[in-house]
């Protein structure tokens, strides 16, 4: 029977990440995927050869410390701009990464205050990274207010302090469901590192995977857990699909939380109410490239653009090795001619992601993708549940996925804290 020091159930970017870690310190690790390919929602896929980033489709939280920690760098594409704003009226709000030429961008369209927003939101920032992001105890929301409490105000009442044009501007920097929420989530999303990643966004994957192998990191790909053995309150490793046993005294699981109950015969619950995302996700494969309306121009193409309609992106504008063109709403479809007029003509194929086919096929629940909600109820070290960490009440089970603090996105953090977490209970049980 194999055995291993660490099981890793998931190999999505978290899990990946975690493994990597668990390696450089001399850890026999085992990740074990149910899907074919590596990678989890950040995933390319592909139409009669043309590739496109099918769930998540940029990058900008990953930070630069856990690339530096684990030896590894995704190819992004360059650009000027964090995104390009087009508001209802069609204007034009370029957000660019130098902060001077934000700011001075920002006065042009007469708001005299956004120097002191663009301030909050870098500062907060700041102190999230140094104090709060790279731990293995999630703070309290106490803890959180006691270093800035405009971090708890709602993201609705900042804006509104600090944009003259609320009504027209909000939507650059929150979601409407952020909007009634603690400002904290519209500074966890806000990057200036946002960017088109060259390959799609399987490439995370890619990279993630050559660096574990590197290491010595066992994968196993098309293979379901469908157990995780426990016995007398303790973690014994888990047991495949096929009736497979691999032993350890540690496994961390970095899927969805909801799925712990049934892969625990119920011994692990979490208590989430998490109703289905309400988001529509589009990949439009091309026949040839659209023509592009003005106030648009192609240059903007090199990143994000935000229109009405949704967050479009066009990667084969500026990676070719797409093999064709392509555009990706995070929105919906709807008038979007008045942008790209002969869309309709030169569309293939549509690719429509949502919630239904994110929890079949990334076996998601309720096609969430950041696993929980991104609510206060579930922020902090209320994530997925109160007093947990990166630990649950199994001993040697830990969890470490987007549904662990601090929540979701492509950002590696959780993998990366729930694999300290592990290393610091082996040291302190003198287990290696």
């Amino acid at each position: 029977m194999k055995t291993y020091d660490v099981i890793i159930i998931g190999g999505g970017h978290n899990g990946l990440v975690a493994s990597i870690y668990l390696a450089m310190k001399g850890l026999k690790t085992l990740v074990v995927e149910e899907r074919k390919k590596l990678g989890g929602m950040a995933d390319t896929a592909e139409y009669k050869g043309v590739k496109y980033s099918r769930a998540s489709y940029v990058l900008g939280l990953f930070p630069r410390r856990i690339q530096d920690e684990i030896g590894v760098e995704f190819p992004v594409i360059e650009s000027d701009y964090i995104e390009v704003f087009v508001t209802e009226s069609k204007k034009v709000v370029k957000v660019w990464r130098d902060r001077d030429k934000r700011i001075q961008e920002f006065e042009k369209l007469g708001e005299k205050k956004y120097s002191k927003l663009d301030e909050f939101i870098l500062s907060s920032r700041k102190l999230l990274e140094e104090k709060f992001t790279y731990v293995i105890t999630p703070p309290s929301i106490e803890e959180i207010k006691q270093s800035n409490e405009m971090l708890l105000e709602k993201t609705e009442t900042i804006l509104r302090e600090y944009l003259d044009n609320y009504k027209e501007l909000y939507p650059i920097f929150s979601y409407d469901f952020m909007l009634s929420q603690p400002s904290y989530l519209f500074v966890y999303f806000f990057s200036t590192d946002w960017k088109i990643l060259k390959g799609g966004m399987g490439t995370v994957g890619e990279v993630l995977s050559k660096r574990a192998k590197e290491l010595g990191v066992d994968i196993i790909t098309g293979s379901k857990v469908s157990e995780i053995a426990i016995k007398n309150g303790e973690v014994r490793g888990v047991i495949l699909q096929g009736g497979e046993r691999i032993e350890s005294k540690n496994v961390l699981f970095t899927g969805n939380p909801l799925l712990l109950e049934n892969l625990t015969n119920g011994e692990v619950k979490v208590d989430v109410h998490s109703p289905p995302a309400g988001y529509g996700r589009y990949n439009i494969i091309l026949k040839d490239m659209v023509k592009i309306n003005d106030p648009l121009k192609i240059d903007y193409f090199k990143g994000l653009i935000v229109l009405p309609q949704g967050e479009i992106t066009i990667p084969s504008v500026v990676d070719e090795t797409l093999n064709g063109h392509v555009i990706t709403v995070m929105g919906t479809m709807e008038g979007l001619e008045e942008f790209f007029p002969d869309i309709k003509e030169k569309t293939e194929y549509v690719d429509k992601v949502n919630w239904r086919v994110v929890e079949k096929e990334y076996d998601n629940p309720y096609g969430n993708p950041n696993h929980l909600p991104m609510y206060s109820s579930y922020l902090f070290d209320n994530r997925p549940k109160k007093g947990w960490g990166y630990r649950t009440p199994i001993k040697g089970l830990y969890i470490g996925g987007s549904g662990a603090y601090p929540g979701g996105q492509v950002t590696g953090i959780p993998g990366r804290n729930a694999a300290m977490t592990i290393i610091y209970d082996m040291t302190k049980n003198n287990k290696y």
